[in-house]
């Protein structure tokens, strides 16, 4: 019966040398294709836990010291990245914070200090012209003759000013060179002053100048004080510089009887006195003025008075 009988493997006939190298020829087989998982150059990384999907990924939790070094690698351009591009917020935020004006302090050039007193006019005109142009307050973005002009209407002894950082983040400091006057006129309850450009100012940050302008007009308001205008005290500082240029030095000025249209000087080494007329530029009579002073001394005559009013024509007496 077949059910007595065991059935005979198929390798059971063959000798048992033959089945030894057989089952190691199996082995061996079995071995290279495990082998055939890891060639050369390749870095073995990874670990036997069940979290980690491959044995090859660079992330896993166990890695070989050339896969570290090449996350560490990574890992430290990202935090330069960072770095630079904090470095450089940084940077601009400190520009923007320098040259940003929160505050004003003023200085004379000569580095003439001022008072909290002397400052608040000055201090007063820029808030005023910061609060209509906000973005300004930045310095590299004031439009400092468009600023100059504007102080200037407050505050006409301002020739030139220059701004610059302060002390401490939000200041400014502005720097300003005063106008130097070159004539004064006085009244009972002020003084006023006006340089060779024809500006008329009442503060004064030099010595009082050689010329005062003295009024013999006779006319007086209603309040028994003598006045006259900017227009012509810009036309007697205009006439003392244009004299100054020409080589003459002006001693005194005075406005004639009955008027207030004309002015009287005199002059330095020269006997005889002129008159000016405020309807004529002044660079013209003063260019009058110095050629009949040398007809005068080449013809050898004393004249005692001069009238340089009308163009192109010179009359003395």
């Amino acid at each position: 019966m077949a059910k007595f009988f065991k059935q005979k493997d198929a390798n059971s006939d063959l000798p048992r040398r033959r089945q030894q190298r057989s089952s190691d020829s199996s082995e061996t087989e079995t071995s290279s294709s495990y082998r055939a998982a890891f060639h050369r150059n390749r870095t073995i990384t990874g670990s036997s836990s069940r979290s980690i999907s491959s044995t090859n990924e660079l992330n896993a939790q166990m890695r070989s010291p050339r896969a570290s070094a090449h996350h560490l690698a990574i890992a430290r351009r990202r935090l330069l990245a960072y770095l630079a591009v904090v470095l450089a917020a940084s940077a601009v935020l400190f520009i923007f914070v320098q040259q940003f004006v929160a505050t004003e302090v003023v200085q004379v050039a000569g580095n003439q200090a001022l008072t909290s007193e002397q400052m608040q006019p000055y201090k007063d005109s820029a808030e005023r012209y910061f609060a209509m142009r906000p973005i300004q307050r930045f310095r590299f973005l004031l439009h400092t003759e468009d600023f100059l002009r504007s102080l200037q209407v407050d505050n006409p002894e301002i020739k030139t000013l220059h701004v610059d950082a302060g002390s401490s983040f939000g200041q400014a400091l502005i720097t300003i060179t005063p106008r130097e006057p070159i004539a004064r006129w006085n009244t009972s309850n002020k003084r006023q002053f006006v340089d060779a450009d024809g500006v008329v100012f009442t503060k004064n940050y030099f010595k009082d100048p050689r010329v005062e302008i003295r009024d013999n007009s006779g006319i007086e308001t209603s309040g028994s004080t003598v006045v006259t205008s900017k227009r012509f005290l810009g036309f007697v500082g205009r006439v003392i510089g244009e004299s100054d240029k020409a080589g003459y030095t002006v001693r005194t000025a005075t406005i004639p009887s009955l008027t207030t249209r004309q002015v009287r000087i005199t002059v330095k080494g020269v006997r005889p006195y002129f008159t000016f007329s405020v309807d004529r530029p002044p660079a013209e009579q003063v260019e009058d003025m110095t050629r009949i002073i040398r007809y005068l001394r080449k013809k050898g005559i004393s004249a005692r008075y001069v009238d340089v009013r009308v163009q192109g024509k010179a009359f003395y007496r």
